[in-house]
């Protein structure tokens, strides 16, 4: 239930707005942020004991955030801040405004396997970024986990047990967590590691699969038994409940890792074909002592499922992929498009991908590609692709406007992650990553008249923006090109906050950069900076090209050479170059 609370305000910054929800360890309330002007959620932690305990607690608390918050993922939460105020400590993290898993489950039902198996690869894949970082969940559960306007999952509420020291049981036997999700070692006060976090993840997907918890008992003193010490109730038919009960193994060392794991539920979710697994599958070996064979039945289905995907790889290897895993039928397009793009420009738009100097998502009409970029066209290399933009399932996917032709890309600069996206005469603001589509789309797409004082209030603009080139040397400024013409925007944290700086003017007043050249001075497609000299972009015009020097305020030295034909860019061959 949400309860207002009257504009309290945290460390004179985070106005509290409603409260979302209590639990044991803390409060989370929605909040707006004064200094950066945008809603977040803040969670209150309850404090545990006094004096010096307290302190140490607070460290704690201190440390998991850090690694957390190192953390850059799709499906992990966004911690923004932490701060000391009235006695406590308030953690300030990213909203997500979905609902959580748990409630999914109560009021839509139960998930499929496909669909199960998809969310267990996202909670997996969030799990082992903060395993890498140093940190573990502790309390993963449907309710943990939230849910954004695309489906997809977002794993929250980390180090739980952080907070008091414990592992599982306190001092008075009372739990830390919740018991029918905690992993036997924890219950046992023996030390936990990655493979306990996987253990509540098999927990969790036997609920969204049944509505049931393999431990549940009625009481808390059962239920912390049966999971210490009596084998799982799994109703799950076929593969995934295979490797339900592979995870929910008591010993950790038996659970499967992280790697098979995610083969094993790939399989699931794609629907690898029968007949190869039975094909790949390891022969049953004969029961152990004191182990039922229907356990060594399902390590031997997930050996097999390893193998199918293993198998598969080398024929369906995802490209240096944005968004989820293609689906097969976006497979087949792909395979089929491979020779080149029909529509659009040869190229449209260009990002950056994060991290990666010099790397690049290139679009062309409805595919793209990643380019790695050298000293000149001839050195550049393809890494990936082409392949539909309806790949980036989270960032674009249900929108044809983005799928079919991206126009051009605004970098953030304040997050070297976001971008803001545009296509005809609306805009998207999303989020990437190095290797993957990150948190995708931020919200749905918006009229580019929200850019109230800069490109939402000159003609031409407002319907369509052509390219985009940064100002050398000032961080969040911009030349902005539509049709014939440019101008210079200064970006801010939101579109209402940017404002014009200059023009708009004709392109052809770049005398020394375009002047003469009648199809620059009327459309360019894209800009592509050379990532060995942050003055010079290589510019596109429909099949041609041009390496250009930039200063602050002008065009600097201009053109380095006269028009050159876009098959200069063997990388951009199957980009309509051919």
């Amino acid at each position: 239930m949400i309860e207002g609370v009257g504009g309290r305000v945290v460390a004179d910054r985070y106005v509290l707005a409603d409260r979302l929800g209590s639990g044991g360890m803390g409060t989370v309330w929605s909040a707006w942020d004064q200094l950066l002007q945008r809603t977040v959620a803040v969670k209150e932690l309850h404090a545990v004991g006094g004096g010096h305990e307290q302190q140490m607690s607070m460290r704690r608390v201190l440390s998991e955030a850090r690694a957390i918050a190192r953390v850059t993922h799709p499906h992990v939460i966004d911690i923004y801040d932490l701060v000391e105020f009235d006695g406590g400590l308030w953690i300030v993290m990213e909203l997500v405004p979905g609902g959580s898993l748990s409630e999914r489950v109560r009021s839509s039902g139960l998930l499929s396997p496909a669909e199960t198996a998809r969310v267990g690869l996202e909670i997996l894949s969030a799990l082992e970024a903060v395993h890498a970082a140093g940190g573990l969940h502790r309390d993963v559960k449907p309710a943990n986990v939230l849910l954004r306007a695309d489906g997809s999952s977002v794993l929250t509420d980390f180090g739980i047990a952080a907070l008091s020291g414990h592992t599982g049981l306190t001092g008075t036997g009372s739990v830390i967590g919740s018991a029918e999700y905690m992993a036997p070692e924890r219950l046992r006060d023996q030390p936990v590691g990655p493979a306990s976090d996987l253990f509540s993840l098999g927990v969790t997907l036997c609920f969204l699969a049944t509505g049931q918890t393999p431990f549940a008992r009625g009481d808390l003193a059962a239920t912390t038994f049966a999971v210490a010490y009596e084998p799982p109730s799994v109703h799950v038919p076929g593969p995934l409940g295979d490797v339900i009960e592979q995870l929910l193994d008591k010993e950790p060392a038996k659970r499967p890792s992280g790697a098979r794991l995610a083969e094993a539920l790939r399989s699931i979710g794609d629907g690898a074909p029968r007949t190869l697994q039975a094909t790949l599958r390891q022969p049953v070996l004969p029961a152990q002592a004191g182990q039922p064979a229907r356990a060594n039945r399902r390590r031997t289905a997930l050996m097999g499922a390893t193998a199918a995907v293993v198998l598969l790889a080398g024929a369906i290897a995802t490209a240096y992929a944005v968004g989820d895993d293609p689906d097969p039928e976006s497979k087949n397009q792909t395979a089929q498009t491979a020779a080149g793009v029909s529509a659009g420009s040869p190229v449209d738009a260009v990002m950056p991908v994060p991290g990666d100097r010099g790397r690049f998502w290139v679009f062309s009409g409805s595919e793209y590609m990643v380019v790695e970029v050298g000293a000149d066209p001839a050195s550049s290399r393809r890494v990936s692709g082409p392949d539909p933009i309806e790949q980036w399932r989270l960032t674009f996917g249900g929108l044809d406007r983005f799928t079919s032709k991206i126009d051009t890309v605004l970098p953030d600069p304040g997050d070297d992650h976001r971008f803001w996206v545009f296509s005809g005469d609306q805009y998207l603001l999303v989020h990437t990553a190095g290797d993957r589509s990150g948190k995708g789309r931020l919200h749905e797409p918006r009229p580019l008249t929200d850019w109230s004082d800069s490109i939402g209030k000159a003609p031409g603009f407002s319907d369509q923006i052509d390219a985009v080139m940064p100002v050398p040397g000032e961080r969040g400024r911009f030349w902005v090109f539509s049709g014939s013409e440019y101008m210079v925007v200064k970006v801010g944290a939101d579109p209402a906050s940017s404002r014009r700086v200059s023009g708009p003017a004709p392109i052809e007043q770049w005398r020394l950069t375009f002047g003469g050249l009648d199809r620059f001075t009327e459309k360019i497609d894209a800009v592509l900076p050379d990532p060995g000299d942050d003055h010079r972009f290589w510019v596109f015009s429909g099949d041609q090209y041009l390496l250009v020097h930039t200063a602050g305020d002008r065009s600097g030295k201009g053109r380095l050479h006269e028009p050159r034909p876009l098959t200069d860019w063997p990388s951009l061959k199957s980009a309509g170059t051919d």
